[in-house]
């Protein structure tokens, strides 16, 4: 079931990325197959302070460097409430494989974590003390889910 759930999402974004990069697409539909787990309630969420200000206002600056001219700062509001359940590290992995659209995969790992930051930040998820840090199986294990 959490393996159909994945694909739901993944298939949403078909459309957009069929137009962009047809090896994007089957990089994120690879994806769906590697990420099918279920979810636990003990798995950390994006509601536990999982990024600090200071990464937040980094991100700030190359959010509108990179990603402001396509992007607005409402368009992540419905984005995390569709991968509500899905870990963040997908989430990291689709973004940083297929943007920015004119250089998918361009910006360094940092960059795009830093990036993240700043969604959480304007999607009002409470920041904390530690930096959200580029480890991909640490990011698998965080779970986007709604605000609290």
């Amino acid at each position: 079931m959490a393996h159909e759930k994945q694909i739901k999402k993944c298939t949403m974004l078909v459309p957009k990325l069929a137009k962009r990069n047809k090896k994007s697409l089957l990089f994120i539909l690879i994806l769906t197959m590697i990420f099918p787990g279920g979810i636990s309630s003990a798995e950390p969420t994006i509601n536990d302070k999982i990024y600090t200000k200071k990464q937040a206002k980094i991100g700030q600056k190359l959010y509108k460097d990179n990603c402001l001219a396509c992007h607005d700062k409402k368009y992540f509001f419905p984005v995390l409430k569709a991968w509500d359940g899905e870990s963040l590290g997908l989430f990291y992995t689709v973004m940083s494989a297929t943007m920015p659209e004119s250089n998918p995969g361009s910006l360094p790992d940092k960059d795009y974590v830093d990036i993240l930051a700043y969604i959480l930040s304007i999607s009002r998820y409470p920041s904390g003390a530690n930096n959200l840090e580029y480890e991909i199986d640490k990011l698998n294990d965080i779970i986007i889910a709604q605000r609290n």
